[in-house]
């Protein structure tokens, strides 16, 4: 048992007391120099995790020695999926606004929070890399208020960052 001062008034109480014999002010439950020394360490390292995951740590590569994946290696200038695969991520953040500016009214995103926007892609023109993504993960709202399905098309440029067209149909993408 420790005595410690009353937050409202001053007395000396004691850290088992519910409440201050003085003023009734409840007194407030103190952590062990040990326990706090503890529980600092314990969020400390969840943080030190989070942040190791989200910058790419958690990959599961060990080192150097390691081969790179398809992803990590340069793709080839024909290899469609290659290249489709490391520029889906791109064209979500790049063509987004181009296709909300095709709405006449509001857009609905549908997609999830780790999910692309794009869920398919094709050659728009192979010689000069382009490609189109295409994903149904948006509803635009018509004159009435209600929400229709669309199907949307970006064509990205070889760099990945400049969007050439982006068109709209309704409806969705077959399964």
């Amino acid at each position: 048992m420790a005595l410690i001062k009353c937050r409202e008034c001053g007395t000396e109480v004691s850290s088992k007391a519910p409440a201050c014999v003085k003023c009734g002010a409840p007194v407030k439950k103190q952590m062990s120099k040990g326990a706090e020394t503890a529980a600092g360490l314990v969020v400390f390292g969840l943080i030190g995790w989070i942040l190791v995951e989200i910058f790419g740590g958690g990959s599961g590569h060990t080192g150097a020695a390691e081969k790179p994946t398809q992803t990590e290696a340069a793709c080839n200038a024909d290899d469609l999926q290659c290249l489709g695969d490391k520029g889906v991520v791109a064209a979500g953040v790049y063509c987004k606004d181009d296709v909300e500016r095709l709405a006449t009214h509001s857009v609905k995103w549908t997609d999830g929070t780790f999910e692309t926007k794009f869920s398919r892609f094709r050659w728009a023109d192979k010689n000069a890399g382009t490609i189109t993504y295409i994903g149904d993960k948006a509803e635009f709202q018509n004159g009435f208020g209600a929400y229709s399905p669309v199907t949307y098309e970006c064509d990205l440029a070889r760099d990945n960052k400049t969007v050439l067209d982006a068109r709209v149909h309704e409806g969705r993408l077959p399964k």
